[in-house]
């Protein structure tokens, strides 16, 4: 069994001021863990929606201000550097060719005096290799 690790008594002193700040406890910070700051914590949680346990959790620590915005709600979401995000959609330049005719689009003409060969010069029967009828 993986227990939660214990606060050290800075931590304990953040949220003991951070309680004293709300009004839930009273008296110095002392960075213990005692029935004072358990029961500042409980009144915490009541009046703030969150089941007031006593214990100490991301919920209640964000509410605090001590905590993570995300911590207890959803992976870490990783950075991308400005410079190697993915161009949006408004920035790419239009499509071309054969895919943009399918989509709708107008399709990049050929400059004049370019042929190209289609599918249908091949079946026409102009290729040398096959046979005359």
């Amino acid at each position: 069994m993986h227990l939660p690790k214990a606060p050290t008594p800075d931590r304990i002193t953040q949220i003991q001021s951070a309680l004293q700040r709300g009004g839930y406890y009273q008296g110095d910070p002392t960075g213990k863990w005692d029935s004072n700051t358990i029961a500042a914590t409980e009144k915490f949680q009541s009046a703030h929606g969150l089941d007031s346990t006593g214990k100490l959790d991301a919920p209640t620590l964000q509410k605090l201000g001590l905590g993570s915005d995300i911590a207890g709600v959803s992976a870490p979401k990783p950075e991308v550097p400005k410079c190697c995000a993915a161009p949006s959609a408004s920035t790419a330049p239009p499509p071309a060719g054969p895919a943009a005719v399918s989509a709708g689009l107008p399709a990049q003409s050929s400059p004049p005096g370019n042929a190209t060969a289609t599918a249908s010069d091949s079946a026409s029967g102009s290729d040398p290799k096959s046979p005359q009828h």
